[in-house]
């Protein structure tokens, strides 16, 4: 019997391995046992820590499956410009965020969050906006889905963005004159952010890590799947980013576990990748191991850049953005599959949806497989068909909970009657499929149970006052749970050490302040993780829990 350092008693424990418990014991960095109160007695010695829960809840440390937590770490000291209802009120946050920080002219500043669908006009924002806050600083203002950017005419200068500059799979949108008006559109915005020079962002990396990790723990999230390139003034490479994890996992200053994704958004980038580096998926440690390789098929549903089969409902002609031909999409999963990667995509609207299928489907054909998996990020659009194709390919989605919540306003407008098959959560599920659940930072919230609540009530969070949208897709709070538990380490092939609380795997755990399965549904959003314990060690608390004075053998 190993000495056990910490026991967790008189509370309700929801493994996510079939059982429901009322202790736990941990030895080190490890689940030592699993049972009642009375069993832990035998388990208590002179130097363990008894911490008494007077009946709190247990819950495995959360998975997030998808987020960007460089640029998360990042946004938290950016322009906050979530929830402006106009232009005006954008250029005034902007405004004041340059004179309240005192930066001196030059220097870039950035912002993140903006959403033209809540302002009366419905357009994007332009360059003339920001040359009107200033043409003294370089601005960058990223929308809140990630895809779109509105540059001033200062930064636009500075990448030297001209008429003629053109980028694969995105673009620079123009004015009547011909010229840039400051949007730019996904794979434009990509190679726009990494104009900047590296060497002054490069220094920011292991700052944004920690500090966006240790956010992750308020929420209860002790594992995440990041990628990280993709992200908000970043300009550096992957060995960058992976050089700066090593250092602070060596350095024991890495706040969270980490499964990296790895973004290679074209052929001759994976080529690179596959032949310059020896790095492939599972290869790491318990805080930190290389995940999938990660594409993007299409845009977003709120730039009406989602690819889609038909036309947007209220956009006649705009079927959205398609990253790759067909072949490009084959030859690109080929090659990470043929390597031993796992394969990541973006897909949002159903069209894109179908192409990746078909793609996976050719791959897996050519080029069999077991246990590959591969997935699919968002899922958000389809049809039964597609739901039925993904089950049987033996893909998984990291889905993300809260965009349920913030889709609700737009999605009937956008797609009309294609709505009620959007968000399948139920069908997927009762398909077999591994749904894992993911906030999408700095997209979405990182508030576990704002995203439980959306896709257990179907109900809005910013307008409660709807009623739940497509009800027949709602998944109850355990499967919720699961999707946040061990469906996420499972997509990481990392179910045999993290996921649920059983004897043996790594001591991650969430002490709520409720039994989320015993709260009326509306009660959900406001369950509040008050500790989460990492590795044996209690690494955040809201409020201090009652230890026991008692240390006996």
């Amino acid at each position: 019997m190993p000495q056990t350092t910490l026991i967790l008693k008189n509370t309700c424990i929801y493994t996510m391995d079939g059982r429901e418990e009322e202790a736990v014991a941990i030895s080190g960095d490890k689940i030592a046992k699993v049972g009642s109160n009375q069993e832990m007695e035998a388990w208590q010695g002179e130097h363990t820590q008894v911490i008494d829960l007077g009946g709190r809840t247990v819950v495995p440390g959360f998975n997030d499956t998808h987020t960007h937590l460089v640029g998360y770490g990042n946004s938290l000291r950016y322009v906050n410009l979530e929830n402006c209802r106009s232009r005006e009120e954008m250029c005034r946050r902007i405004k004041h965020f340059i004179e309240e920080k005192q930066i001196p002219a030059g220097e870039w500043v950035f912002g993140r969050g903006w959403n033209q669908n809540l302002f009366p006009d419905g357009a994007f924002p332009t360059k003339e906006d920001l040359d009107n806050v200033s043409n003294q600083h370089l601005i960058l203002i990223i929308r809140t889905c990630g895809h779109v950017g509105i540059a001033n005419t200062m930064a636009l200068a500075d990448a030297k963005v001209t008429r003629e500059t053109y980028l694969p799979g995105g673009q620079f949108d123009k004015g009547a004159d011909g010229e840039p008006n400051g949007v730019i559109r996904e794979a434009a915005l990509e190679w726009f952010k990494k104009q900047r020079n590296p060497e002054s962002a490069r220094k920011e990396l292991k700052e944004a890590i920690v500090r966006g990790g240790e956010e992750m723990l308020r929420w209860g999230v002790t594992t995440v799947h990041t990628e990280d390139t993709y992200d908000l003034g970043y300009p550096g490479n992957f060995m960058d980013i992976y050089h700066a994890y090593q250092e602070l996992a060596a350095e024991k200053k890495l706040p969270v576990r980490i499964y990296q994704k790895i973004s290679l958004p074209t052929g001759k980038e994976i080529d690179e990748f596959l032949e310059g580096c020896s790095l492939r998926t599972g290869m790491g440690h318990d805080f930190y191991h290389i995940g999938p390789m990660k594409q993007w098929a299409d845009g977003t549903m709120g730039a009406r850049t989602a690819g889609m089969k038909e036309p947007y409902s209220d956009a006649p002609g705009n079927t959205g953005i398609y990253y790759y031909t067909d072949q490009e999409l084959y030859d690109n999963i080929r090659k990470a599959h043929c390597a031993g990667m796992q394969v990541c995509i973006h897909t949002i609207g159903d069209g894109a949806l179908e192409q990746v299928l078909n793609a996976y489907e050719r791959v897996l054909h050519d080029f069999p497989r077991e246990n590959h998996r591969h997935r699919l990020v968002h899922g958000q659009v389809g049809n039964l068909a597609l739901y039925k194709k993904i089950a049987e390919l033996g893909l998984n989605i990291n889905i993300q909970p809260a965009s349920t919540s913030t889709d609700i306003p737009i999605m009937e407008a956008r797609l009309g009657s294609r709505a009620k098959y959007c968000h399948a959560w139920r069908t997927l599920t009762d398909l077999g499929v591994n749904l894992n659940a993911s906030s999408d930072i700095p997209v979405e919230t990182p508030n576990v149970f704002c995203g439980i609540y959306a896709i257990v009530t179907r109900k809005c969070l910013e307008h409660p006052e709807l009623a739940p949208w497509n009800p027949h897709e709602k998944v109850t709070v355990m499967e919720a749970l699961r999707f946040y538990t061990i469906n996420g380490a499972y997509a990481a092939f990392e179910e045999n050490i993290k996921g649920s609380i059983t004897e043996g795997k790594l001591a991650d755990l969430v002490i709520l302040d409720r039994d989320p399965c015993a709260v009326d549904p509306e009660e959900l959003k406001e369950v509040q993780v008050d500790a989460t314990i990492l590795g044996g060690r209690l690494v955040y608390q809201r409020e201090e829990l009652r230890r026991s004075e008692e240390h006996t053998s």
